[in-house]
């Protein structure tokens, strides 16, 4: 192999630019991207939640901040989409940049001390080891201060990956734009949803500081990378158009005025909330509908091994859309084709809530679980319980047959560890042996619709997945290429109001309405009849199918008319 060039520096740059910044290497870097963004987007709001725990911020803080990111996207989507248009590289870089800085300055504030939010028996004493939470934290307005940037910024460096990242794969190779869209929209569903069970037990521990420190400087490495691709590389098939008003308010009002652009969105708005917002109460509702503890996994109904199948589930199922949509035409996939493809699929994604929602079993009743609220029960109100700091921690007291809250609420005082099997003793809520155990009295008997629980949303997801590759894909090739960064950044903003702000209140309502345990806003225990949550998904999805489908029955650009599938 000859290296051109005069000197080494020339030749390492020529090296570098001809066998490491390729179009494989941006679209396997923009990947990463996605799922350390994704990652430390989730971090944040475990460390906001660890705050809310302590007494410190409200306990809807996090979710009130999320609505916030959904905001700035809604504000400023389609101005970040068109003012790194002509240098999307270097633009994604400095959003990364900016969140990683931002990421970083959370150091300067650490936590007072580590108070994980262990479960307590009766009388305070818990069942792990415990620090007293200090009265006052001096670094709280700080850290709150820059967790919140560093949301506000992750939603936004997000935007980017999505109007310039794929946009930049799109223009240089957009026979696999499917491809490369749907390999993103893989690790939004599969590894990106498991953030919250990889991250939970770090962020409450005084090591903390090191999955954050590893996702900020993840983000700061994947900056300097993308600061070193060209513009166009030599490969790029896109020829650029000139005599073209490309500046916002052109741009923005030929977005507008594509009635396929502007329909097709309201579809992917619609299935954005009917997905994104379901998974958002996945936990409260597996909770409410089988009495099954999400927030610490009991061995016995992990839901371990089942994340890492949905992973792989995922990624197989939209890989076979990504093969048939890619490499076919020279571009790829035609818009109607894809609105059509992607509004059946919406069908299919209603189906699986539907079935969802019907599944149930008998779970009994959780004693102090009321109509009207949650009360402690009388067996243990001598124990001055605070299940509210540790959530759903649910035991079965087996000579009465009857579930309660956590060991507290059973008026549990000891605990001992059975080869894995928590084993409660001295129980005041239990007449004859005062013995209780972990999990629910219903565990073994909901086990079968549980587990089927899980294999139809892992299923709703990988199906969704292909779903929104054929909606992203139909929003490309709906608009001319000089409009693709700014039609995909006004895409999300629509998206981000619709979906994450009005859907996120819809879902928050639901989840208020249903509310069997409140807690200063937020719910700890939810009614069975959350099913409803999954029902209002299966609606939006049927929405985003119709609309999907009239998108597809709408004339395209006059350019897309003239070709044939």
């Amino acid at each position: 192999m000859v290296l051109e060039g005069k000197t080494i520096f020339h030749k390492l740059w020529y090296f570098v630019t001809t066998y490491i910044l390729t179009l494989k290497r941006f679209d396997l870097f923009l990947q990463g991207t996605l799922l350390i963004v994704i990652l430390l987007e989730t971090n944040v709001y475990l460390l906001l939640d660890r705050d809310a725990n302590e007494g410190y911020l409200p306990k809807l803080v996090g979710e009130w901040v999320r609505l916030g990111a959904a905001g700035i996207e809604v504000v400023l989507g389609a101005a970040v989409a068109w003012f790194g248009k002509d240098r999307r590289q270097l633009a994604l870089s400095g959003w990364l940049a900016a969140t990683s800085v931002s990421g970083l300055l959370v150091f300067a504030f650490p936590f007072a001390v580590s108070n994980p939010p262990n479960v307590e028996l009766c009388g305070g004493t818990e069942i792990s080891l415990y620090n007293e939470t200090p009265a006052y934290d001096s670094n709280i307005t700080g850290r709150t201060a820059f967790l919140v940037i560093t949301m506000l910024l992750c939603a936004l460096s997000k935007v980017s990956i999505w109007a310039h990242g794929i946009t930049y794969l799109d223009d240089h190779d957009p026979q696999n734009g499917a491809y490369f869209y749907g390999i993103l929209i893989s690790i939004r569903l599969s590894l990106g949803l498991s953030g919250f069970n990889w991250l939970r037990p770090s962020s409450t521990r005084e090591d903390w500081w090191e999955a954050h420190l590893c996702l900020c400087m993840l983000t700061f490495m994947f900056s300097v990378l993308f600061t070193l691709f060209p513009r166009r590389m030599k490969s790029c098939v896109q020829e650029e158009e000139f005599g073209v008003d490309t500046g916002f308010c052109a741009s923005l009002g030929r977005i507008v005025r594509n009635k396929v652009l502007i329909v097709q969105t309201l579809g992917f708005s619609f299935l954005s909330a009917a997905v994104f917002c379901y998974v958002l109460y996945d936990r409260a509702y597996v909770s409410a509908r089988f009495h099954i503890e999400t927030i610490r996994q009991d061995p016995r109904s992990s839901r371990t091994l089942s994340d890492i199948f949905r992973s792989l589930v995922i990624i197989f199922f939209v890989m076979i859309f990504r093969v048939r949509f890619s490499a076919r035409r020279s571009d790829g996939v035609k818009t109607n084709t894809a609105s059509r493809v992607g509004g059946v699929t919406a069908i299919f994604v209603a189906i699986f809530f539907t079935v969802m929602a019907s599944i149930s079993c008998n779970t009994g009743s959780i004693v102090g679980a009321t109509g009207d609220g949650f009360e402690q029960p009388i067996c243990s109100q001598q124990c001055g319980c605070n299940s509210e700091r540790y959530g759903f921690s649910p035991v079965c007291a087996v000579d009465i047959d009857a579930t309660f809250f956590s060991p507290c609420n059973a008026g549990c005082a000891e605990a001992e560890d059975l080869n894995g099997i928590l084993l409660l003793q001295n129980c005041t809520c239990s007449t004859e042996t005062l013995r209780a155990v972990r999990g629910a009295c219903s565990l073994l008997s909901c086990r079968t619709a549980f587990g089927a629980y899980q294999v139809i949303y892992t299923v709703m997801l990988a199906v969704s997945g292909a779903s929104f590759m054929m909606f992203g894909m139909a929003i490309l090739r709906a608009v001319r290429p000089a409009d693709k960064a700014i039609a995909v950044g006004t895409t999300y903003a629509v998206v981000a109001l619709l979906a994450f702000v009005l859907g996120n209140l819809l879902y928050m309502a639901i989840s208020y309405l249903t509310c069997v345990y409140p807690d200063e806003g937020a719910c700890l225990l939810h009614h069975p009849s959350l099913w409803s949550a999954s029902a209002t998904s299966a609606l939006l999805a049927l929405l985003a199918a119709i609309t999907s489908i009239i998108a597809s029955k709408i004339p395209g650009p006059p350019k897309e008319r003239s070709t044939e599938f």
